[in-house]
């Protein structure tokens, strides 16, 4: 059973991150088109490393000391522990233009330093993350959370990795 539920965790992060994560190129970020594929990662910054952004010791307050596994296609970290998936990424999308994908989020919009973010949490896929905002595109931190017990702490550490990595994202 505990087999079963971590592999639909593990589905659900690789949705969440799928719906808006792809590789990364240099160029400037437009909005996707092709409403039925993954966003492609686009960014102002092609140098940027979404891994780097995210920091260590907050990982580590998830139980997560591991390396991330670096997705070579869409450049997506993930990282996990026994409680948490989480998952590093910038979409070519802006913040608010996150797509649903069918797990019908709630998005509370907030800032972070001086730029846009949004919560995007979704009780049905059981996930939560936060976009902040990189211009025409965006950074995500998504946070899934091995059992549905712990979406409101998933939530929390979304929010505190992605304040964490703020000063680290590109201004451009």
């Amino acid at each position: 059973m505990r087999r079963s539920l971590l592999l639909t965790v593990v589905t659900a992060s690789v949705a969440v991150t799928a719906a808006g994560c792809g590789g990364a190129a240099g160029g400037t970020a437009s909005p996707a088109t092709d409403t039925g594929a993954a966003a492609t990662t686009t960014s102002a910054a092609p140098s940027f490393d979404p891994c780097a952004a995210v920091p260590v010791d907050g990982l580590a307050k998830l139980g997560i000391t591991d390396q991330a596994k670096i997705d070579p296609d869409t450049k997506a970290c993930t990282w996990k522990s026994a409680s948490f998936v989480v998952t590093a990424h910038v979409n070519r999308y802006a913040v608010g233009q996150r797509p649903d994908n069918g797990f019908s989020p709630k998005l509370t919009p907030f800032t972070i330093g001086s730029r846009k973010a949004e919560v995007w949490r979704s009780d049905v896929g059981l996930a939560c993350a936060v976009n902040v905002a990189l211009g025409a595109a965006s950074f995500s931190v998504d946070v899934v959370p091995i059992d549905s017990t712990g979406l409101d702490q998933a939530c929390a550490s979304a929010k505190d990795l992605a304040t964490a990595a703020e000063p680290k994202l590109p201004t451009s």
